[in-house]
């Protein structure tokens, strides 16, 4: 069970610090959204004058989605939208910190709904093939390593399959976008 610092819920927009200082590694979390909502998820980097936002996901509903915090941000912003004009959603969303144990190893064949979030050991030397969504739509993979920043991209813009080398240590982002 998490202790909890991991884990964090509103029904409200908020944000929330995750990382501590002098914590430089990747950060895996799993947010549940909202029931009848939608809810926007940003990384965020705030210092005591700067400001500095990186990449995001959209959750529609109470669906789970799987997420990195990149070493060079420290916060994750939640906004909540409301659904239509009467209705703004049912519950609140949930973000909870994953331990490694709970992040899958990049293996030899693996098949799955994105976005999702791999694991890589350090040493670990791996080629990866990947076919997104049966070939017919692009996807992206994203390396987070410590010291990658706000991560490294991976895949080409537009390709529907993929050759790509990995070394750990790390963590991979796949996102099918379809």
């Amino acid at each position: 069970m998490n202790d909890p610092e991991q884990q964090w819920s509103s029904w409200r927009s908020r944000e929330i610090r995750i990382r501590e200082a002098g914590d430089v590694t990747p950060i895996p979390l799993e947010i549940r959204g909202v029931f009848g909502a939608q809810l926007d998820a940003h990384v965020v980097q705030r210092t005591a004058t700067t400001q500095k936002a990186g990449y995001g996901s959209t959750l529609w509903g109470r669906s789970r989605q799987r997420f990195v915090l990149p070493s060079d941000f420290d916060s994750l912003r939640l906004y909540r939208h409301g659904g239509k004009a009467t209705f703004t959603g049912v519950g609140g969303w949930k973000v909870r910190r994953l331990a490694e144990g709970e992040v899958d190893f990049v293996a030899a064949e693996m098949s799955g709904e994105g976005p999702w979030v791999l694991r890589v050991d350090e040493g670990t030397k791996r080629r990866l093939r990947i076919t997104w969504n049966k070939g017919v739509y692009a996807g992206t993979l994203t390396f987070f390593g410590p010291g990658f920043g706000t991560g490294k991209e991976l895949s080409a813009p537009h390709h529907t399959h993929e050759t790509i080398r990995v070394t750990g240590p790390g963590h991979l982002l796949l996102n099918a976008q379809h």
